[in-house]
């Protein structure tokens, strides 16, 4: 038998029993749909995070109190220690240590902000501005900080904007609370608008920020011991980035023998984030194939009814000549094609489905050829390796006793 004549002999069995066809391919649309959308949810949770860590400085380190454990160590079952205080003496340490070119001491707190009779949160960080240099370059309005600078302050474009019903600008005033204390400011600069970002916890986005020195920060906090709560290290050669952390934290030794303290960069926190990423992705892709291994078992059920059902068929197609291989592969295809068609509709629905997420949900989701190309081939293997056991089946019957079978 030719192929053609094959295409056009399983083109009328599916029209002379649609509903059947529809059920059998109904696990493997449903299979192949579930793939595309695990795959699409996995990819863009991929690529919402590596967009969200190109805004960063990789290679700047972060040297914070405590210890910082992301996704990954041993867990310790020591006695906990106190989290290090870090002070001007830390900053020249550091600083001292090879390969360091900048060390930018900040510490952050929450704060009301009280505009116009009006209160709102925001965030807040005392910095050096002579070793900000990253921020100078962010303002939009205005005038960056001086370390003369006493009750002065750079606000954040979501303070300035988005906070009050009026638009802070240089030259207004604002009033700080802190707990029991407050503070009046005249705003000096506004940042430019930074993308978002999530990580951080909630509130920490850069638009939400606002920076003072950190004389004016001692003061708004009203602490007699002024502890600087991380440094931003600024490396000469990048390469290098692992020995120099090294050398920060024998540097601190000296001076935090009890204490706790860690150093990482954002790359640290990007390759275990990516990894983690890169299981849940595969993972919710399994998931897909558990349902396309469900609707294989399904089609090999159907495609057994079907020998069952058409075997006066398969004899009068041995006695006018087919061949057991003829009889074989008429099955295969036939699996084949309804594997095609349902991979598919599967992988429509799987389109239009991860748009709707992404769209609706505000789930990120990213649809890529191999997603799709995944999807056709598990379709289309599973339903050909479920059509095999039935094909043999058919192309093993006896044409004699199949013309007797009623």
């Amino acid at each position: 038998m030719k192929i053609s004549d094959m295409l056009e002999f399983i083109a009328v069995g599916f029209k002379a029993d649609r509903f059947k066809t529809l059920m059998s391919s109904l696990g493997i649309i449903i299979g192949v749909m579930a793939i595309v959308v695990m795959l699409s949810v996995g990819e863009g949770l991929y690529s919402g995070v590596s967009s969200q860590f190109s805004t960063l400085n990789l290679d700047v380190i972060r040297v914070i109190p405590g210890t910082f454990n992301f996704g990954g160590g041993q867990p310790s079952f020591r006695t906990p220690q106190e989290p290090a205080k870090f002070n001007d003496k830390d900053t020249k340490a550091i600083e001292n240590v090879v390969g360091v070119t900048n060390v930018a001491p900040e510490t952050s707190a929450n704060v009301v902000v009280h505009f116009r009779d009006k209160n709102a949160s925001a965030g807040i960080t005392g910095v050096e501005p002579k070793k900000e240099n990253d921020l100078k370059g962010k303002v939009g309005l205005g005038r960056f900080l001086t370390d003369s600078d006493y009750k002065s302050i750079i606000i954040g474009s979501s303070v300035s904007q988005s906070l009050f019903r009026m638009m802070i600008t240089p030259g207004n005033k604002i009033r700080l609370y802190y707990q029991d204390r407050y503070m009046d400011f005249t705003v000096v600069g506004v940042l430019k608008e930074q993308q978002q970002t999530s990580f951080g916890g909630p509130g920490s986005s850069q638009n939400n920020q606002m920076y003072v020195t950190h004389k004016a920060m001692k003061e708004l906090m009203g602490r007699e011991n002024y502890y600087y709560g991380s440094f931003q290290v600024t490396v000469d050669d990048p390469a290098e980035i692992d020995n120099i952390i090294a050398r920060i934290k024998s540097v601190l030794l000296r001076y935090h023998k009890n204490e706790a303290y860690d150093a990482t960069t954002a790359r640290d926190m990007l390759s275990s984030l990516m990894s983690i990423l890169s299981m849940i992705k595969y993972a919710l892709a399994g998931i897909g194939a558990i349902s396309l291994v469900v609707g294989g078992i399904g089609i090999a059920n159907v495609m057994m009814l079907t020998v069952k059902e058409r075997i006066r068929e398969i004899g009068v197609m041995k006695a006018l000549g087919a061949t057991t291989r003829d009889i074989r592969m008429q099955y295969l295809l036939e699996a084949g094609v309804l594997g095609v068609v349902s991979s598919v509709i599967g992988i429509v629905m799987g389109v239009v489905i991860s748009l709707a997420i992404g769209t609706l949900a505000g789930l990120p989701s990213a649809i890529t050829p191999q997603s799709i190309l995944l999807g056709i081939l598990f379709g289309v293997l599973t339903t050909t390796v479920a059509g095999v056991y039935p094909a043999n089946k058919a192309a093993q019957l006896d044409p004699i006793e199949a013309l007797r079978a009623e």
